[in-house]
């Protein structure tokens, strides 16, 4: 099976990723693949007022939601073990 050629805008979206997962590397985050029940966890960050409704509706802040709470729940497993 033959690949189509890249194009510019293919070419220069592959780079931003391998930027940002390089950045992402150097300042020691990690991309953790999860697999959860969209509307229980939207749910969950709903009624524990982590966002509101209309933010839910907003892929990039469940996203920062979800990541602070990780952030904050890895912070207190590594002061607890001191």
């Amino acid at each position: 099976m033959l690949r189509k050629p890249d194009t510019p805008a293919r070419i220069l979206a592959r780079r931003e990723r391998s930027r940002r997962a390089r950045q992402r590397q150097r300042e020691g985050l990690a991309v953790f693949p999860l697999e959860a029940r969209r509307d229980d966890v939207l749910l969950a960050l709903i009624e524990s007022r982590k966002l509101t409704e209309a933010e839910a509706l907003d892929r990039h802040r469940v996203n920062a939601a979800l990541s602070r709470m990780l952030g904050e729940w890895a912070a207190h497993w590594r002061n607890g073990l001191k």
